[in-house]
């Protein structure tokens, strides 16, 4: 049994929640900063997102995520109990809006910028072309994933408390990884809106 996919969890929006759309739409401006792939200088203003709720209450409460996927915004007494354990990302201040410009501000947008290569394709499941096509047009094919499982030699090499949080690497859709940790101050604060699949269990499509 390989411990890593017992221990990780793939992060999904909970497609199923009612409660409020915690959706957000990156604004033009967050989109031009390359925010999910270069690492953000502080000192330029913060992120920006619109949200697709027809309020932002649900961004009073404490503890709350919201998503532009595979990244999310979380309020600042979440990140305090996640920002220590990021691989290859920050938090970067950021501001909520709704379609009234109405804003909340004091916000975190996770900004990704270091991918974690750490699939064993041997024993994943996953698509590529039949014809062996490894580009198109000069970009690179990625392996389009039906499940996912961890290589032990790649994440041993990491300390634990510094791969907590991490988007995996060379695949075609970049997904969030959390370990149990994470997983389990989720849930000791009730933070709504988001679904966990354990990498041992998870088929691509289980999200929805």
């Amino acid at each position: 049994m390989n411990i890593y996919d017992e221990s990780y969890y793939i992060i999904f929006p909970d497609y199923e929640f009612e409660d409020y759309d915690n959706d957000l739409t990156p604004t033009s401006y967050t989109a031009n900063t390359h925010w999910k792939f270069e690492k953000l200088s502080f000192g330029i203003k913060p992120l920006t997102f619109v949200s697709d709720n027809d309020n932002l209450d649900y961004l009073q409460q404490d503890y709350t995520i919201a998503f532009s996927v595979p990244n999310f915004v979380v309020t600042n007494k979440l990140k305090e109990l996640l920002e220590a354990g990021l691989y290859g990302s920050q938090f970067f201040p950021a501001i909520i809006q709704d379609e009234e410009n109405n804003a909340v501000e004091g916000v975190w947008a996770l900004n990704t910028f270091d991918d974690l290569d750490c699939i064993d394709l041997k024993r994943s499941q996953f698509y590529m072309p039949s014809d062996g096509s490894k580009d198109i047009d000069g970009f690179s094919i990625k392996p389009d994933m039906d499940n996912y499982r961890l290589r032990e030699d790649v994440l041993d090499a990491i300390p634990e408390n510094e791969r907590l949080i991490f988007q995996i690497g060379n695949t075609s859709r970049g997904k969030i990884f959390f370990h149990q940790k994470v997983v389990d101050i989720f849930k000791k604060y009730d933070v709504k809106g988001i679904k966990f699949f354990k990498v041992s269990e998870f088929e691509y499509g289980d999200q929805h």
